[in-house]
């Protein structure tokens, strides 16, 4: 197992990494969003507008749409609409039926 040195001298193992994924992602968005609260009142007008703090605070937003995976594609209402099990279902009944007619199953 590799550990992964820390400033303070001691380390955490790769088998610890994914158990504590979750504590570090919440931990990274607190951490973001208390940046933002500084940034904020400069982007949205309340104090004077500082170039420097609205730079960072598009970085921050930037980093916390990657932390929730917003710049990756999601599927669009017709996907979801193909994948719903009793859609699927209405149009595989609807198939046997059509391929029963055929046949002369009836």
């Amino acid at each position: 197992m590799r550990q992964i040195e820390s400033a303070a001298g001691f380390g955490l193992g790769e088998d610890q990494l994914s158990d504590q994924a979750p504590f570090v992602r919440a931990l990274l968005v607190q951490r973001l969003e208390q940046i933002w609260s500084v940034c904020e009142p400069h982007v949205t007008g309340e104090l004077k507008p500082d170039p420097r703090f609205v730079e960072a605070g598009i970085r921050v937003l930037d980093r916390l749409a990657r932390v929730f995976r917003l710049d990756q594609p999601v599927s669009g209402a017709q996907d979801k609409g193909e994948q719903d099990p009793e859609i699927l279902r209405a149009a595989a009944r609807a198939q046997v039926l059509e391929l029963e007619a055929r046949q002369g199953w009836e």
